[in-house]
This record gives structure tokens, sequence and C-alpha cells, in this order.
């Protein structure tokens, strides 16, 4: 149960192309088979996409699968290394804050503007901003927490996913 909670935005997305490759197939049923495609399914479609690639993002933070160009880093010595490491988590962790706040601003601003066709606000597509940017930040925490421990205690720098969390 701790494993599937640690890999929450994992077990989300995936709950969540389940949903949507079901709304696809009914879309392609609907359409081709009965000649009546139902509205909603290729609104839903699109913001279940929406959904798997910002909770997608947040799982990749914490098992350090972000692209990247570590071969350049690794070429560094140790402590340059860690350095970059670090003012590179500092950068994401500003952009992380400026997502959570305006993603809250939005949140709010579409709470009462219906999407056209599911007739649900708004806020319920960008309410995923803020969440996974929270979700995102403490992920960059606790890389940045192991990145020091490695550093301390003399281990060479995660610059792949061999660091996974």
């Amino acid at each position: 149960m701790k494993r599937w909670l640690w890999r929450g935005e994992e077990n989300v997305a995936a709950l969540c192309m389940a949903a949507l490759l079901a709304t696809l197939a009914l879309q392609v049923f609907t359409r081709y088979v009965l000649n009546d495609p139902f509205a909603w399914t290729e609104e839903a479609s699109r913001y279940l996409y929406v959904y798997i690639v910002f909770l997608g993002s947040s799982a990749a933070v914490s098992d350090r699968s972000h692209v990247a160009i570590g071969f350049l880093v690794a070429a560094l010595p140790r402590a340059l290394q860690w350095a970059v490491s670090f003012a590179v988590n500092l950068l994401i962790l500003f952009l992380l804050a400026n997502l959570v706040w305006w993603g809250w601003v939005a949140t709010v601003r579409q709470w009462s503007i219906p999407l056209m066709v599911l007739e649900i606000p708004y806020a319920w597509v960008y309410g995923v901003i803020p969440v996974t940017a929270t979700l995102m930040t403490l992920r960059t925490i606790i890389v940045m927490r192991e990145d020091w421990q490695d550093f301390r205690e003399r281990r060479p720098a995660r610059t792949d996913t061999t660091g996974a969390i």
C-alpha cells in the first residue's frame, strides 16, 4: 500500500489512461457502428489527456526521467556536478512556485465557467496544474535532499534514472 501511495501520480495517470482508452473506444463505436457519436467523448478525452500529461510530469520528477543532457554535467568535477544540480533544482522550484500560484489563480477564475459539453466547471481542468505543481515541488525537494546526501557521502552525482526514488 505504501508503494502504491508513493507512486500515486503514476497510478492515477494509469487510471486516467484506462478511462481515456474506454472513452475513445466508445467514441469509435458510436461514431462508426451506430453512426451517432456521443458529444461528450471528444471533450472528455481531451481533458483526460491533459491530466495524464501533468500527472506523468510529476511522476517523472521523482524518478529523474525528465529529458536531460547528463554527459555535460558528468564531465565536471564532483563538486561542480552537485552545484549544477542544485542550481537547476532551484530554477525548477522557482518555475513550480509560479505554476502553483498562477495555476491556482486560473482555477479560481474558471470556477463559474462550464465546459461546453460536459457542463462541469473549467476549474476541474485547470485544477490539475496547481495540484501537480505542488506534488512536483515536494518531489523536487526530496530529490535535492538525496543529492545533498550523495554529495556529503562522496557518492557520484545522479545524472540519470539510476537514482530513482
